[in-house]
């Protein structure tokens, strides 16, 4: 699938990526909630939160009614909860309502609108998509889990991100520099560094 076909339909990989995300986050331990990351500003518990704030403002977006949630920060309605299995409960939980959305015939083509502007649905999901697969190797990288991403999702996130969207987080600084590697560096190892990590 062209990185092309995955923007205008993106609920295919959005599932693969997801699923990789659900088995690390079922695999974080109460005792790594307070492990560093590599978004240094956040620790584990503040980390799983921007995926909960992200789903979160995607299905009220959907739904007509956005949630005034700082999608770029480590911000939702479970900012309290210090519990591990209660935050894994809450991705599931906010992802299902997700994915039950994007579910509805026609919901992709219907363009909604969000604090950054109007969008198709299938952009919005597509933007939530590519936050979640670089966030899903922090959370990994964290708590000492398996870092591998899917093929597929890290060459059509390499593909968008290098068209200037990744420059354009650099400059509202949400992203860092990116770091360099050597010309010969895996896939997934080249995206990681060009959004600002050490592979």
């Amino acid at each position: 699938m062209s990185t092309a076909d995955a923007m205008s339909n993106p609920v295919p990989l959005y599932h693969t990526v997801t699923d990789r995300v659900k088995e690390v986050v079922a695999g974080v331990r109460q005792s790594q909630l307070s492990n560093p990351t590599p978004c240094t500003e956040w620790d584990v518990r503040l980390l799983i939160n921007h995926f909960l704030g992200g789903l979160e403002f995607v299905s009220s977006v959907i739904a007509g009614q956005p949630k005034d949630i700082k999608v770029l920060q480590a911000d939702s309605s479970y900012l309290g909860e210090t519990e591990v299995a209660a935050l894994q409960q809450a991705y599931l939980d906010e992802l299902n309502g997700v994915v039950r959305s994007v579910a509805e015939p026609g919901v992709l083509e219907r363009v909604v609108t969000a604090p950054f502007g109007d969008m198709p649905v299938s952009q919005l999901l597509w933007g939530n998509l590519m936050d979640q697969l670089i966030h899903c190797w922090d959370l990994a990288k964290s708590t000492g889990q398996d870092t591998t991403l899917d093929a597929a999702a890290v060459d059509a996130a390499y593909s968008w991100l290098a068209s200037g969207f990744a420059d354009m987080g650099r400059q509202a600084g949400g992203v860092g520099p990116a770091i360099d590697v050597p010309a010969d560096a895996a896939p997934q190892d080249r995206l990681v560094a060009y959004m600002g990590r050490q592979p």
